[in-house]
């Protein structure tokens, strides 16, 4: 149930005998309403919201980005860890002679 349908549930709670038109003439419709809000709100607060978003948007794509480097790095430490042990790697080799078993 989304947050205006809520909203008018409890609207009809309150008022029992009351349509959504008649909520309509006397409220205005939902987009008007908030239309209204963003109006009447004090630029200084929405702009820091907006700033706080941004600031959001900015950590998390950094927190990304380090994720990133450190995976990079370490995919980069295992693949010369790998190439280190294959140089390392001893092979023992019988010598002698063969022989063949019947």
């Amino acid at each position: 149930m989304t947050i205006a349908n809520k909203y008018i549930q409890q609207c009809k709670s309150l008022f029992p005998d009351i349509s959504y038109n008649e909520l309509v003439k006397q409220f205005g419709s939902p987009r008007e309403v908030v239309m209204e809000y963003y109006n009447n709100i004090e630029d200084d607060y929405l702009l820091s919201k907006i700033d706080l978003a941004k600031k959001v948007k900015k950590f998390l794509l950094f927190i990304a980005i380090l994720f990133l480097v450190y995976f990079f790095y370490q995919s980069y430490t295992t693949y010369q860890a790998l190439n280190l042990i294959k140089d390392q790697q001893i092979i023992y080799e019988k010598q002698g002679t063969i022989e063949e078993t019947k």
